[in-house]
């Protein structure tokens, strides 16, 4: 069996997928498939196929990563990224930073200068980078920089515009009255203008991707916009380590390699450290469906840690590797959200084209209350 065939798997945010825009959010994810596996096919590594697919959905403004990203309270693009190589287990993000449309693309070179090892007087090479430091860092490491409000899209604009007057509307209320009443408490933490993921404005949470090269090394990215209105400075989930994206290959000891990134509310994923905590149950359950509920129920629709919490907001596109050392390889792919969709992407090497679709929670359910859950089996000689 060959055993250069590799596997990549992408998703364009857990959120609100317009069924009148499904077309448009499957075609990205079946380009960001595409070009990754181009990488692939040409002995690439799982690395660099994980940025290309990342950086082709920050280029969509579809998206909720890069262009047309959400806006904060000023009126700013901040963005954050995470890029994880499970042959080097080394992790590598930014955080806050703007004027980058493929802030993916700063993350894997932190990774990349990482693994050159030391710098000059025993100084460490930094993992993570916040605010103008990594605008500056990415600058210096040749990255191309935006103009000025350069990610900022019409589409973008407007949706901050009409939720700026709803925010400055609902602020006066609360100047206005001594004690505001509940009803307005409410309505700004979890009614319909929730600026999470409003379903007027159609843009999604944090995209991401999985994928195992020819070689079996892992890797897995992510990147976003963060919240609409978010304060300034507010660094997502995108960037913490062991949050939005976990990569690792696994050992000899028949521990298999898994790659996750995870996407939703972003305060929800940091307290479980979803990404993590779902890598870690994959690798220890043989099972891998019940790895992936049971993170769901457990360590997040029932975390301790999220009791407070009302409607719990997450997803995650997690990759499952074996590989044996007579060349036999198997892989299964699986996706879980709370929220009400999530659009999903996948190619193997030797597919013809990706498969898409649009992953929904079934119409009983109540987002952020169950999930839905589903994956494939990959086999690894099979033409489609």
């Amino acid at each position: 069996m060959d055993k250069r065939k590799s596997f990549v798997a992408v998703h364009a945010g857990a959120g609100y997928h317009s069924t009148s825009k499904e077309t448009e959010y499957r075609s990205v994810c079946k380009d960001a498939c595409k070009q990754a596996m181009e990488i692939l096919r040409n002995e690439g590594t799982s690395l660099a196929a994980v940025t290309k697919a990342v950086s082709v959905l920050e280029d969509s403004p579809l998206t909720n990563a890069g262009l047309g990203s959400n806006l904060t309270q000023d009126g700013i693009v901040e963005c954050d990224a995470s890029v994880m190589d499970g042959l080097t287990l080394t992790s590598g993000a930014v955080g806050c930073i703007t004027d980058v449309q493929n802030p993916v693309l700063v993350a894997k070179q932190l990774v990349q200068k990482q693994v050159q090892g030391g710098l000059s007087l025993g100084r460490i090479p930094p993992s993570i980078l916040v605010g103008p430091g990594a605008r500056q860092w990415a600058e210096e490491q040749g990255i191309t920089l935006t103009a000025e409000g350069g990610l900022v899209t019409e589409s973008s604009r407007r949706t901050y515009l009409k939720y700026k007057r709803k925010l400055d509307h609902q602020t006066a209320l609360m100047e206005k009255r001594q004690t505001a009443d509940d009803t307005v408490h409410k309505k700004m933490k979890t009614g319909k203008d929730d600026l999470e993921c409003g379903e007027s404005s159609g843009v999604q949470d944090t995209v991401g991707c999985v994928c195992v090269d020819g070689d079996g090394n892992m890797a897995a990215a992510c990147s976003s916009g963060g919240i609409w209105m978010k304060h300034r400075g507010r660094m997502g989930p995108a960037a913490h380590y062991g949050v939005g994206s976990w990569a690792h290959n696994g050992c000899c000891d028949g521990k298999p390699g898994v790659a996750v990134v995870s996407s939703g509310g972003g305060e929800h994923l940091i307290k479980t450290f979803l990404a993590k905590t779902c890598a870690d149950s994959v690798q220890k359950e043989p099972n891998a469906s019940l790895a992936v509920s049971s993170t769901f129920k457990d360590n997040f629709l029932e975390s301790e840690f999220l009791s407070g919490v009302e409607d719990k907001h997450g997803g995650v596109l997690v990759l499952k590797h074996l590989m044996e050392d007579d060349g036999f390889r198997e892989a299964e792919v699986l996706w879980a959200h709370t929220t009400d969709s999530m659009c999903i992407g996948y190619m193997l090497e030797t597919h013809s084209k990706p498969t898409t679709f649009v992953s929904r929670l079934p119409e009983s359910s109540l987002p952020g209350k169950s999930f839905a859950m589903e994956g494939r089996i990959l086999n690894f000689d099979q033409s489609s």
